[in-house]
């Protein structure tokens, strides 16, 4: 049984040239990987692949491998969807508010829920702006207050 190639992929002689071969070859991952597209880099994936990148800073108690070198989106990649089962126990799963489209909107979520990056950039900000203006000011707002002299005698 011959294949056969759509006319765009046909050389002169009408044999398949190697370059529309090669590329048809790269498309997929091949069959060991179960044919795999190409990755389709679009803005919500980028945004996903560094947040992944930078997972080590959305839970400080887990350890990460350290990552060297700029973030490169891999070759080949598929995006899906985890679709519980009926058997999972109830509250292992997530209910419908909470599912998000991507990572990083349940990321967000998760942080609006605990306000922990808010609430470390409070307590960073508090740390370096101590001896600076606002401990003046405060100093200056004390020494207003000074001693009241009582009118007792």
């Amino acid at each position: 049984m011959r294949k056969t190639f759509p006319k765009c992929f046909l050389s002169r002689a009408g044999a398949p040239s190697w370059f529309a071969l090669l590329q048809k070859k790269k498309a997929t991952s091949g069959p060991g990987w179960f044919d795999m597209p190409r990755t389709d880099l679009t803005p919500e994936l980028k945004r996903d692949l560094q947040l992944i990148k930078m997972r080590s800073v959305l839970d400080p108690h887990r350890q990460y491998k350290k990552d060297n070198g700029k973030m490169q989106a891999p070759e080949f990649s598929q995006v899906g969807t985890i679709v519980e089962g009926a058997t999972e126990y109830y509250s292992g799963r997530l209910d419908n508010k909470q599912r998000k489209r991507t990572l990083v909107e349940e990321v967000l979520a998760g942080e609006h829920e605990t306000k922990r990056f808010k609430r470390q950039y409070g307590e960073l900000q508090q740390k370096t702006t101590s001896g600076k203006k606002s401990f003046y000011k405060a100093l200056k707002a004390q020494r207003q207050g000074g001693f009241k002299k009582s009118s007792a005698g």
